[in-house]
């Protein structure tokens, strides 16, 4: 018998040391399960939040999330301020803009680390307009006024002199409602970006003037890596649900890892057809133009926020002078605990 038990007793420590290190290792379970995201758009900087949905990686992580698809950045950021949100799926520069404004706003995972945006002269206005300057008085789509693309508009017209009130800004939405505006001629120019650029360059109703597809493209037009994209909340969200913003984070990580690997084929397979905005082939093509964009580890940089606190402070004085620490407006410290989970 004490032979027996000598033989036993190592086998069982070993296992008592498997269900600990298990147990250890389990991703927390998320404090509130049902979330509701407002989404800014279903362009192709947000892809990463609709494969996490469209794969199963939310509900792996034990999210059950809801997707509030709106027509522009402010109405998603709108949104989970007036509370019918918990977290948005929109632009970072908004944690900027509204920490000038005393809101406490956290990114805490990267979707896309350059904005893919196309800013172009419709076919209407195409003979009229050879540089930014010519578009004073003219009118210029945005996905809605006060969004990431209306800022992104303000600050190539600044480079050339114009100010924000020498053009007519029009919202138009980020997808069909955008390719109408431009083919009908309601506006003389437009910010977009993927599929929605592809689309109306190939059918020859959009000519762009600037091109930030890429790192480089958009370095040489803003000045360094900007980040479009990104998870974000409210820190009082933060700070209540931590295990919940892990799981999101886990989620949107397992997102990006597939995409890195999957060819745009693959990706425009797992799109759902509501918010793919093209056929799978034009689609697959729009998304190989941009996809560099796409982060592959959900990381900000310093140096990165630092470039989108630039383009907003160019037309914006006011938000430089207003003393934001940056450094509030993200956390990594998410995205670095994945791996350990």
């Amino acid at each position: 018998m004490r032979t027996f038990w000598r033989l036993l007793l190592p086998i069982v420590a070993a296992g008592a040391a498997l269900l600990n290190s298990l147990s250890a290792s389990a991703a927390p379970v998320p404090e509130k399960p049902k979330l509701h995201l407002a989404a800014a758009g279903v362009g192709f900087p947000y892809l990463p939040m609709v494969i996490a949905d469209s794969r199963g990686y939310f509900k792996q992580a034990g999210l059950d999330v809801e997707i509030g698809v709106f027509s522009g950045g402010a109405k998603a950021l709108q949104a989970m301020i007036g509370g019918s949100a918990d977290i948005v799926a929109g632009a970072y520069s908004n944690t900027i803009t509204m920490a000038a404004k005393g809101q406490k706003l956290v990114s805490f995972v990267t979707l896309a680390s350059c904005p893919g945006w196309v800013f172009g002269v419709t076919r209407a206005s195409h003979g009229k307009v050879k540089t930014y300057a010519d578009l004073k008085g003219m009118r210029i789509g945005v996905s809605s006024p006060g969004s990431s693309f209306h800022m992104g508009v303000n600050y190539l017209l600044s480079k050339s002199g114009v100010k924000p009130g020498d053009v007519s800004i029009i919202g138009v939405g980020s997808s069909a409602g955008a390719i109408a505006a431009a083919r009908s001629g309601q506006i003389d120019g437009l910010m977009s970006n993927d599929p929605v650029a592809t689309v109306l360059q190939d059918s020859g109703d959009l000519f762009p003037l600037a091109v930030m597809r890429d790192p480089a493209g958009t370095r040489a037009t803003l000045g360094g890596d900007y980040p479009e994209a990104s998870i974000y909340t409210t820190r009082e969200f933060v700070a209540r649900y931590p295990n919940t913003v892990q799981a999101v984070t886990n989620a949107i990580l397992e997102a990006e890892r597939w995409m890195a690997q999957a060819t745009p084929e693959q990706v425009a397979a797992a799109v759902p057809q509501q918010y793919a905005l093209a056929e799978k082939a034009v689609f697959a093509r729009a998304y190989g133009n941009m996809r560099s964009c796409i982060s592959r580890d959900g990381l900000m940089t310093d140096a990165a926020a630092h470039t989108v606190l630039d383009v907003l402070t160019a037309f914006d004085p006011d938000i430089g002078k207003a003393g934001i620490d940056l450094k509030a407006t993200y956390d990594n410290r998410f995205v670095e605990n994945s791996g350990k989970h």
